[in-house]
């Protein structure tokens, strides 16, 4: 599943190279901003859920924490699943150096003890390793291998979107050199005509007409 995602990616890359247009960049740029802001909107929501654990006193607030996290690697997988990669790692990492404060505060509550132990346990040292974890997301009532494909189908539709644009922008700037050329040449055709008419003109004053 990593490599057709990726694939249908590299595949934006390749469309605008063929182009060899100065104007089919721009597309390139806003890929490259939507996966940065996606990459800084997966960072705010672990911060966030981050703060909720930190503030945490009951197993309330971590159950409602951990629900969070699972509605947001969903969501994150729908979207790419490298984003979603790197939120769960992040999460992850605080629950393992904080593991003796929050297991002391649901340890009493075994549903969330539980909860507990299958977001931590979920692997996220790649992308592969997270949509192959299908049994453990399916704990969390996550479909990996449906929403990855959501992924990629929101890929290829990318793909298709920047390719318009690409073509669209070659075809706007060959359209505009057109009507520039066109232009420049009416206005030669305008001052030619016009210097002639001087030229007649003057040759008439001359000639007493």
């Amino acid at each position: 599943m990593k490599k057709v995602f990726f694939m249908a990616i590299a595949a934006v890359g390749l469309t605008f190279a063929s182009c060899g247009n100065k104007p089919a960049q721009a597309p390139i740029e806003e890929a490259v901003d939507s996966t940065e802001v996606a990459l800084e909107e997966a960072n705010a929501a672990a911060d966030e859920v981050i703060a909720q654990l930190t503030d945490a006193t009951d197993a309330g607030t971590i159950q409602t924490a951990l629900e969070t996290v699972k509605a947001k690697v969903a969501e994150f997988l729908a979207k790419n699943p490298e984003i979603a990669k790197e939120y769960l790692a992040k999460v992850q990492n605080f629950l393992a150096e904080n593991a003796d404060k929050i297991k002391g505060l649901v340890a009493g509550n075994a549903a969330v003890a539980g909860l507990l132990d299958t977001v931590s346990a979920i692997p996220s040292e790649s992308v592969d390793a997270l949509l192959n974890a299908g049994d453990a997301l399916k704990g969390l009532g996550i479909d990996a291998a449906s929403l990855a494909g959501k992924a990629v189908d929101a890929a290829g539709d990318a793909v298709e979107n920047a390719k318009d644009a690409a073509v669209d922008a070659v075809k706007d700037a060959k359209d505009a050199a057109v009507d520039k050329a066109a232009g420049a040449v009416n206005d030669a055709k305008d001052k030619a005509g016009e210097a002639i008419d001087k030229a007649a003109s003057d040759a008439k004053k001359k000639l007493g007409l």
